[in-house]
């Protein structure tokens, strides 16, 4: 070794204080000697492990290899799709619901009075034969609004607010399970940040934050968020299948209200060529009608079924499809971290050296021979 060859002492020693250099050398010398032939992986793979920008980068691509090898990105899926039917609870189609239940109470008052407007339900060309005319609207109308009854006590089956509370559970849950998969998911890519930074200024590598890295990897919380989310599946079959028949009910009678209450007004026979006149002369009755069944129309509820549709699947989901990719990933990314530790660890200032040794220029040939000569007369 080279702290051992005669030249490199005769350099060396003279500038060492006392006797105790060549025994302080060693010490130092040692383990410094080993760092440069670099750590071996931890893995138990045989493979030295780079140091500095080059072992960075390689920690990174074994995390991308870990992230697919634990099936993580599968965890990712669920957790994502887990986050938009927590949204869509929380927001409980709070809003659409106020729509339709504006757009059933006016048809409601409109139906309603129609046996004390029958004079209105003809108007136009129509009007000189009222008295045959309006009783016929009538009764298709009254016929109608018994179909009507029927999908306003649908309606009225629907409760957003059931769930906006389950919304506000699943979100509680979702606290720790979110943040802990998609750390863990950016983690290869957070790593091999880390390495371009370091490959543009070297020096940057000493700023990373392992201890952020090990923290995450711990997932504190995730079992007991998971069984928090678990508990929202019970009873969630009792709410999701009633409100998805009503509302399947309701979007039947609104997708069908407009022709309905146009065909209500047709003319019959032997006058049904007059039906044209009709709808050019609406009366008052079937303009509101029609008015509240375009506004009814308005109302997106695809959103609510997709809400019960992913509630459904809710309800079939094993939660070790979460629990298995995150805990088997968190065991091979801590030891990649360990390693990027030691890396950061030895890109930082090492502290204060042993005070019996201090690196100083190797002496010039003649300061070598002065030296030497000094230390042999002071050992005579």
């Amino acid at each position: 070794p080279f702290w051992l060859k005669p030249s490199w002492l005769k350099a060396n020693l003279a500038v060492c204080p006392g006797g105790v250099c060549r025994e302080g050398l060693l010490r130092y010398s040692w383990p410094r000697a080993m760092n440069q032939r670099g750590s071996r992986d931890n893995l138990g793979r045989g493979r030295i492990q780079p140091k500095g920008v080059k072992g960075v980068k390689d920690l990174a691509n074994k995390l991308a290899e870990d992230f697919k090898e634990s099936d993580l990105e599968g965890a990712s899926i669920i957790v994502d799709r887990l986050e938009q039917l927590k949204d869509l609870a929380v927001n409980g189609q709070v809003k659409q619901m106020r729509q339709l239940k504006d757009v059933m109470k006016n048809w409601r008052e409109i139906l309603n009075s129609v046996p004390d407007e029958t004079d209105e339900l003809a108007t136009g060309d129509m009007a000189v034969c009222s008295s045959w005319y309006a009783p016929k609207v009538q009764v298709k109308l009254k016929d109608l609004f018994e179909e009507f009854k029927d999908t306003e006590k649908a309606f009225a089956q629907i409760k957003p607010d059931k769930f906006q509370d389950l919304g506000r559970r699943m979100n509680k849950a979702m606290e720790k399970i979110a943040p802990a998969v998609y750390g863990m998911q950016n983690l290869p890519n957070e790593v091999s940040d880390v390495a371009d930074r370091a490959d543009e200024r070297e020096e940057t590598l000493k700023d990373t934050d392992t201890k952020a890295m090990k923290k995450l990897l711990e997932g504190q919380g995730m079992t007991i968020s998971l069984s928090s989310l678990e508990d929202c599946k019970r009873g969630l079959l009792d709410l999701v299948e009633p409100t998805q028949r009503n509302l399947e009910k309701v979007q039947t009678f609104v997708s069908e209200a407009h022709d309905k209450f146009k065909q209500a007004f047709e003319v019959p026979c032997p006058c049904c060529c007059m039906t044209s006149y009709v709808y050019d002369q609406p009366s008052r009755c079937l303009t509101e009608l029609l008015e509240n069944a375009d506004r009814a129309l308005e109302v997106n509820l695809q959103p609510f079924f997709e809400l019960l549709q992913g509630l459904k699947d809710l309800i079939d989901l094993d939660m070790s499809r979460i629990s298995k990719p995150t805990k088997r990933f968190a065991k091979l990314a801590a030891e990649r971290v360990d390693l990027l530790d030691k890396i950061v660890a030895e890109a930082r200032p090492s502290g204060i050296s042993p005070c019996c040794f201090r690196p100083f220029p190797l002496a010039s040939p003649r300061a070598d021979s002065a030296s030497l000569a000094s230390l042999q007369a002071k050992e005579k």
